[in-house]
């Protein structure tokens, strides 16, 4: 079966778990009842167009039509997905620019052979192609960018055009400037530390009448550090040379200038009992100055089509098992959006870097994970990128 056909099979199902009829599904698609049972049939399938109409009719995705495993998508499959013929395709990119495209390069691009005449693409050209590409198909660059480099993995690696930066505010600016060198290190440490908390879905809320509903960051346990050892907030004040108990006068400085909350409460900590911990939490004034004086965009993703800090960590101890594979009780939501195969929810695209099977030459017993073709891709393509943008991951020896 080709990448472009459908299951008969399963579009029947899908018709009928939507209640409609064979005419119901010609008319929303703008074809016959005739052609309809011929899909059923398996005796034709759908053109470009025909296809989009299709999932928009049953409000279904490509794979539960295609059987096509999510995070396998090649950039003609981007394109049949969004209902779009070449020429529709080459239309609506050459109408977001000057970028002469027209539909037998497209073809060209998604067969992953030359262009016409030998015409090459620049790593920066090729990364205007992927923005435009994915304007007119309606869906995050990434996802774009993830497919070229199936479609076309001996190419260059596109690089995506930069976004304009937001200003940063002038109250979160002259904040910032305010503050002597110690108290703008807490202010980025905390807010580091929150982002590796909540990219991590790992640490613990701490909460408090003072914090409101917000996640604080827990700052120290009121015992000794060989009971308790440091948190991971106090670790990364260390390794800056700051050496704090958790109850110093710059977070008191911070709290009365607005930029900080804290709360008090008491914790059950194995081998300690009872402890009073101190948690912390940056304030919308605190947020904003951080963000102007790191340069840091207020939303705090990764540029596209990087990932999370959490999403990274997963990746890179996959990466790490090589061969042997990482155990296959890797839990919670990242493998579903990472892996091939899985339905991240929200919408959203698998990236098809990791998958679970069982080793080579192995049929039977336990599966593992283990990095496919794109996830090493995407490794090799952005690793030194990555090192620069979470340093506090450990990718030694990768």
């Amino acid at each position: 079966m080709g990448r472009s056909s459908i299951l008969p099979r399963a579009l029947a199902r899908q018709r009928e778990l939507r209640g409609m009829t064979v005419r119901d599904l010609a008319d929303a698609v703008g074809v016959t009842p005739r052609t309809v049972l011929n899909w059923q049939a398996g005796r034709s399938t759908p053109g470009d167009r025909s296809f989009g109409r299709l999932l928009r009719a049953l409000r279904c995705d490509a794979q539960d039509l295609s059987g096509r495993p999510r995070g396998t998508e090649t950039l003609a499959d981007l394109r049949r997905d969004a209902g779009l013929s070449a020429d529709d395709a080459a239309t609506l990119v050459r109408a977001r620019g000057t970028m002469g495209v027209d539909a037998a390069t497209l073809r060209a691009l998604e067969r992953g052979g030359p262009l016409a005449a030998g015409e090459k693409l620049s790593p920066e050209r090729a990364g205007e192609l992927v923005r435009r590409l994915a304007k007119a198909y309606r869906i995050p660059e990434r996802v774009v960018m993830d497919a070229w480099r199936r479609s076309r993995p001996g190419d260059l690696t596109p690089a995506l055009p930069p976004r304009q930066q937001p200003r940063p505010s002038k109250m979160g600016l002259a904040a910032w400037q305010d503050l002597n060198s110690r108290q703008r290190l807490y202010l980025a440490c905390i807010f580091l530390q929150k982002r590796t908390d909540a990219s991590s879905r790992s640490a613990p809320a701490c909460r408090g009448a003072e914090a409101g509903r917000r996640r604080g960051v827990m700052l120290a346990l009121a015992a000794p550090p060989e009971v308790v050892g440091y948190t991971p907030l106090q670790e990364r004040l260390r390794r800056e040379g700051v050496h704090d108990p958790g109850a110093g006068s710059t977070v008191e400085a911070l709290i009365r200038r607005g930029l900080l909350l804290a709360h008090r409460d008491l914790v059950i900590v194995a081998g300690a009992g009872e402890v009073r911990r101190t948690c912390v939490e940056l304030t919308p004034r605190g947020r904003a100055a951080v963000h102007a004086g790191l340069g840091v965009r207020p939303d705090q993703r990764p540029p596209q089509p990087l990932l999370s800090p959490w999403l990274w960590q997963i990746l890179v101890r996959v990466a790490r098992a090589g061969s042997r594979g990482l155990d296959g009780s890797l839990a919670g939501r990242g493998p579903h959006v990472l892996a091939v195969g899985r339905r991240p929810g929200n919408n959203g695209v698998s990236r098809g870097f990791i998958e679970l099977r069982h080793p080579e030459g192995v049929s039977a017993g336990p599966c593992y994970w283990f990095l496919t073709s794109s996830g090493g891709g995407h490794l090799r393509d952005y690793l030194e990128t990555y090192r620069g943008l979470y340093p506090e991951v450990d990718t030694a020896g990768i």
